[in-house]
């Protein structure tokens, strides 16, 4: 579905130049692996069941995971040491029915993120006469979502597998934020990429964002207050606070648009394509209709097809979609 879908390609090499160019070498080694899916390297501390069970207790006991929560379902699963567990290029953006739900997905959310959150900073220099710092910008999107192609593995019905929250967002997030702190980031660095999924710019928000970086520590192991990742009492973010996670998390906020599209979209099609492809109502919730999702979305994107929908109509919409995937 990837190789031969056009947005792909193009968006992969905006993402690669990007990581190419960055400066600090070892922000580069990892955003350059992580565009190729590497396996985590906070799992180096999870060697074995009885690890990740300790961690999972700690977590609950914090109230950062739901007692039904499972160690497998806090550590995906993955294929050992040094293996790839799946490949940047076919992971989705977001989970089943949220953004850019397709393979590839992660490529189009992270470059969109990216092109987003370097139009605002374009914008705050034009407009205040003040650079902010591009290269802990650019390095912080790069990073973000590396731990979704472990979390959001691909499965046998063509569908990913389900994400749980942990201090009260995805998986994948708390787990980046942990590799970043296990692989000794820079806290600025650590702080901007955890500032993707809120903004410290009000005390509520900033109170989950302190959340994450409690939750990742206790995963990687490390004190977050005299590791730098938060004030010294605890409670909020180093002072003052650094600008450029604001634009991160503006630069994330495209699934405002795109996750709402995913599932309008998806609807949708298996109204109007139940009857072209003869699909059962067993085949709508399984496989099959899967399949043909993904297969759409991954050549020309939900959103795409949602504008197709908007402004040309239903015929023109299945029209769209008989043309990609002929009927028998």
């Amino acid at each position: 579905m990837v190789d031969r879908a056009a947005m792909t390609g193009p968006g992969y090499e905006y993402l690669m130049d990007k990581a190419k160019n960055v400066k600090d070498a070892k922000v580069r080694k990892i955003a350059l692996e992580g565009l190729e899916g590497t396996r985590p390297k906070i799992l180096e501390l999870y060697p074995d069941e009885a690890s990740k069970q300790r961690t999972l207790m700690k977590l609950l006991d914090a109230g950062y995971v739901k007692s039904d929560n499972t160690t497998s379902q806090l550590f995906p699963p993955d294929k050992g040491p040094d293996t790839v567990i799946q490949n940047y290029k076919v992971s989705p953006g977001s989970g089943w029915m949220s953004h850019h739900a397709y393979p590839g997905g992660l490529i189009a959310h992270v470059a969109t993120d990216l092109q987003t959150a370097l139009g605002v900073y374009d914008a705050y220099e034009q407009m205040y006469g003040y650079s902010l710092n591009y290269e802990l910008l650019v390095s912080a999107i790069l990073l973000h979502d590396n731990q979704k192609p472990w979390v959001l593995q691909w499965k046998d019905d063509n569908s990913c597998l389900p994400e749980i929250n942990v201090a009260g967002t995805g998986d994948h997030h708390i787990m980046e934020i942990a590799d970043a702190i296990h692989r000794g980031l820079d806290p600025d660095l650590v702080i901007t990429i955890a500032d993707s999924h809120e903004h410290p710019g009000w005390e509520s928000s900033e109170k989950q964002v302190v959340g994450w970086i409690k939750a990742a520590s206790i995963i990687a192991g490390v004190d977050p207050i005299k590791s730098g990742y938060l004030a010294s009492n605890g409670e909020t973010l180093p002072l003052p606070r650094r600008p450029e996670g604001f634009l991160v998390h503006l630069g994330d906020h495209d699934f405002v648009l795109t996750a709402p599209v995913c599932k309008w979209v998806a609807a949708e099609l298996q109204k109007i394509t139940k009857p072209v492809y003869k699909f059962s109502d067993a085949d709508l919730k399984g496989k099959p209709f899967n399949t043909l999702r993904d297969y759409l979305y991954s050549q020309i994107s939900d959103m795409h097809l949602y504008q197709i929908w908007v402004d040309q109509g239903e015929k023109a919409l299945l029209d769209t979609v008989t043309k990609i995937v002929i009927p028998e």
